[in-house]
């Protein structure tokens, strides 16, 4: 009987306080630029940031997202590969993001 009570207790502890799971963003990279151009990301909320260049046809092979604090996060955009970067923003707002010569914005 206690055993079953402790399950009972168990399964509503695991019920209660599920994690939440993060945001997901799809970002297109095209031959029009970016897809959306920019977005809006949540305070303190995970979030996982998706980019998918899906174009030979710009220089952007590469994603540089600026943090608020100024640090960047950098990643290589293989073709057709979707790139997920997990972040949590402190501060909720737009958000933009650049290749790595900073001219496709």
């Amino acid at each position: 009987m206690k055993s079953l009570v402790l399950l009972v207790a168990l399964a509503h502890v695991a019920a209660a306080d599920p994690k939440p799971e993060a945001k997901r963003f799809e970002i297109a990279i095209t031959k029009k630029g970016f897809e959306p151009e920019a977005i809006h990301v949540p305070a303190n909320q995970h979030v996982t940031l998706v980019f998918t260049r899906k174009t030979a046809a710009t220089c952007t092979k590469e994603i540089v997202v600026t943090l608020a604090d100024g640090k960047k996060i950098e990643r290589a955009l293989p073709l057709d590969t979707a790139v997920e970067i997990p972040v949590t923003f402190p501060k909720a707002g737009k958000l933009g993001y650049a290749c790595g010569m900073d001219m496709n914005k």
